[in-house]
């Protein structure tokens, strides 16, 4: 899993939380995918890039069409992909076509919460995850109902809310709940399946693995 899988798995996630209808049949333009869906500021903190010039070679090979996650215009991409293998990359070659088209590829688009796209150490094994979870239950089993009150008063308890806002890397005033620019929850919340916290930037809980929102209740 790299930058290109990570930045494709948050794309199809804010599209699946803001226009779903994508997810379908309906078309992006470059300039939409840019400016509007995953703009650097709000990407960059979820997937990790360490520069302006990292996101938009990933881009650039996303909207090329790399690993079949998008289809556009044949000629337009093969562009992008020229540009990429020129002396001195040009990442910036999309910015030449902003009306373009691009769709997603039916055939790739993950499923909510795919586990292919948690970090590798919860990609391991689906039994790891398992295990996790039973283990989990069985220390809160053994312990007696005044410390299982404190260790559940423990989990629930807020943190103290993130500096930097991981959706649209704004710095809220101290003590914010909520961004004041982009509107994210900036407090963390509870995995439904082993109760540990979970940061705001997370789409997996990092103790047991289980998908942000899913319960093993429902699973």
């Amino acid at each position: 899993m790299d930058d290109l899988d990570r930045l494709y798995y948050e794309f199809v996630e804010i599209l699946r939380r803001e226009r779903p209808s994508v997810l379908k049949d309906e078309p992006l333009t470059f300039a939409e995918v840019h400016d509007q869906v995953i703009p650097y500021p709000r990407i960059r903190n979820r997937v990790g890039f360490g520069s302006h010039e990292d996101y938009e070679a990933t881009l650039t090979r996303m909207l090329a069409g790399e690993r079949d996650y998008l289809a556009s215009d044949r000629q337009v991409q093969e562009e992008l992909r020229a540009g990429l293998e020129e002396a001195l990359p040009d990442v910036r070659r999309f910015l030449a076509f902003p009306d373009v088209r691009v769709w997603l590829n039916p055939e790739k688009i993950p499923p909510p919460g795919d586990i292919r796209y948690a970090p590798p150490e919860l990609r391991e094994g689906v039994d790891w995850v398992s295990e996790a979870i039973e283990s989990h239950k069985e220390e809160r089993a053994a312990l007696s109902p005044a410390e299982a009150g404190q260790a559940a008063d423990v989990e629930s308890d807020p943190q103290t809310p993130l500096e930097v806002c991981p959706q649209c890397g704004a710095e809220p005033l101290a003590g914010s709940v909520y961004c004041p620019f982009c509107g994210r929850r900036l407090l963390p919340d509870v995995c439904r399946t082993c109760g540990a916290q979970l940061d705001p930037a997370w789409s997996f809980c990092a103790r047991c693995g289980s998908a942000r929102g899913s319960s093993s209740e429902s699973a």
